[in-house]
């Protein structure tokens, strides 16, 4: 049985999960003492999770959370690498104490169900082996833009770049990889820049098998890149033909850059884009702006450019009032279109602008579901289209379905993960966001949003200590982001720590002496300190200020004790939410 144990906990499914593993062990070890009567939710929440001797399972969920997860992975790991084990152990519904059963020969005999959708494709990071010095920006370029041209391909789930981009640097057999991923077909290759040659080798590879179905190397002047990039589709097309004949050519309908010179400044563009720090969106922009100047009929630029001041003012990181920074995105959004009307990427960018900025919500949905239709394969118009509008108008059946797939589409991105948790915490569903922050905070332990996620559940169960706990651990992660400090500034008010709570509305008006600072994070404070008039003369502001984070108002949780208020009623019929939005949420 230990024997059994220790090949569970070595395996890829808990060797990277710290508390899964503490959690098995105690289980399985109590049990072959004979102490499995020990294994009760306080035990467990002490030893196992760190918490405090005065925990009370009645009001604290982590150990039902975390053994709902435990069962998963179990299951998980017996469905891949334990397959073919003769012991397995499980843990029943209702009880801890884990039981040990032998795997009948017939069970061993059948290998594990991958689900694996035929017509799939991951195209993984290309190994970059320039000898230039930064220029990664190249290789994930070059393989971003290829896997965003299949998704045009109709008939073929591509997996999202991010997750794609979740084993760049690794050494790791394909076979599993294409199992994580759930693909049946992996593009790899190499990338070799020297001055004005170019080589790059790809391999189309069988997931199942790890048999290679086509392989090709291109050595070319750079600025033959465009044309490799279209004769690596074409080569993939011809190797699936079976299964996409009759499909448009990668890419068809969209704008080019005039040379490589604007290609390669936008992939550097691109680069710093995906790194969504506040850093990395005030390189992208200046980057867009520069490849604009030298190509103005390049309409990717214009989209990129849009959705980098989008991003700026719904994460709270740029120097932009919403008021200035949102009538640039919506006129790159537009010139986009202009130059390309298939573009689905600009048709997104535009629809998050007209529905949280301009409160335009027909509109706005007209250009989600214009995007998808273009290019179904397109992860973010599935994404904002349920974060930024369904969710917002409290259709959350339909949010949650385009979130699944987003998800499916990009399995191991932490932003859209993050994205699912919020969606439970605004649906109420507060033990299901927990346990989905949980999963977030193991596939990605540093980022921050995974604690501030968590920190904004506990407020709404009431535990105000853990909320703070798990906000300042996100605030150390992140710095003074405005949006951290609101609601580390409620959980103080709301655990009777006022001079706290007063000290962050300070730190939040330093804060706004510098940069853009939403009106809401000062609301929430105000809120929780018990002020409602302070709390809803700030609303008004944000109101007037057209603040992109305003129409969460209309659903989220943290705004009920205002519910009712006719200036609170007033703003929602501002933002034409009170007409649409559910009666529970508009009353």
């Amino acid at each position: 049985m230990r024997e059994a144990l220790s090949k569970i906990l070595a395996s890829p499914v808990f060797s990277n999960s710290a508390r899964m593993s503490r959690f098995l062990q105690l289980a399985v070890e109590r049990t072959l003492e004979h102490r499995g009567e020990e294994l009760k939710e306080y035990v467990i929440g002490v030893e196992v999770f760190d918490r405090p001797p005065s925990f009370d399972p009645r009001i604290d969920p982590i150990v039902r959370v975390e053994a709902r997860r435990l069962r998963a992975k179990l299951k998980t790991y017996y469905e891949s690498e334990g397959c073919h084990d003769e012991l397995i152990v499980s843990l029943p519904t209702g009880c801890y104490t884990p039981v040990f059963t032998l795997r009948q020969a017939a069970d061993r005999a059948v290998g594990p169900a991958t689900g694996t959708t035929e017509n799939s494709i991951a195209v993984l990071p290309f190994v970059n082996l320039s000898t230039e010095p930064d220029s990664d920006y190249f290789s994930d370029g070059l393989t971003e833009e290829l896997s965003h041209g299949l998704t045009r391909l109709e008939g073929l789930r591509v997996m999202a770049w991010r997750s794609a981009a979740h084993w760049k640097d690794r050494q790791q057999d394909l076979r599993e990889i294409g199992r994580q991923l759930n693909v049946s077909s992996l593009v790899v290759g190499t990338v070799r820049r020297s001055g004005a040659r170019l080589r790059v080798i790809v391999q189309l590879v069988d997931a199942a098998s790890g048999q290679v179905l086509w392989s090709e190397t291109y050595d070319r002047q750079v600025e033959d890149l465009f044309t490799i990039q279209q004769e690596i589709s074409a080569s993939i097309v011809r190797s699936l033909k079976l299964r996409l004949a009759g499909t448009p050519e990668p890419g068809a309908g969209k704008a080019r850059a005039r040379n490589i010179e604007v290609y390669d400044l936008y992939l550097r563009g691109r680069f710093h884009f995906n790194k969504r720090t506040r850093e990395g969106l005030d390189k992208a922009i200046q980057i867009f702006e520069q490849v604009i100047e030298r190509d103005p009929e390049f309409a990717p630029a214009y989209s990129g450019l849009a959705d980098a001041l989008s991003l700026q003012v719904d994460f709270g990181m740029g120097p932009l009032q919403p008021n200035e920074a949102m009538p640039r995105a919506k006129a790159a959004a537009l010139r986009a279109i202009e130059l390309d009307p298939t573009l689905a990427e600009a048709h997104t960018s535009l629809g998050s602008i007209t529905g949280l900025h301009e409160w335009r919500w027909a509109e706005a949905e007209r250009h989600y579901r214009r995007a998808i239709e273009l290019n179904p394969g397109y992860v973010m118009a599935h994404h904002w289209y349920a974060s930024d509008f369904l969710m917002l108008l409290g259709r959350f059946d339909e949010a949650f379905r385009e979130m699944d797939i987003a998800v499916r589409l990009d399995p191991l991105s932490a932003a859209l993960n993050e994205n699912v948790a919020h969606l439970l915490l605004i649906a109420r569903r507060y033990d299901e966001a927990l346990e989905k922050q949980l999963e977030l905070q193991e596939l990605d332990p540093y980022y921050y949003k995974c604690y501030t996620g968590m920190g904004r559940i506990y407020i709404q169960q009431g535990l105000y200590p853990q909320a703070i706990e798990m906000l300042l651990k996100g605030r150390s992660l992140a710095g003074d982001v405005p949006f951290i400090l609101g609601a580390l500034g409620q959980a103080y008010a709301l655990d009777g720590r006022e001079p706290e709570a007063r000290a962050t509305l300070a730190r939040l008006d330093e804060l706004a002496c510098e940069r853009y600072v939403p009106s809401s994070t000062f609301a929430v404070v105000h809120c929780g300190l018990g002020e409602r008039d302070r709390a809803l003369d700030w609303l008004e502001r944000g109101c007037r200020r057209a603040e992109v984070t305003l129409p969460a108002l209309g659903v989220h949780p943290v705004y009920d004790p205002l519910r009712g208020d006719p200036r609170f009623t007033a703003i929602l019929k501002q933002m034409g939410l009170a007409d649409v939005l559910p009666q529970q949420h508009s009353a």
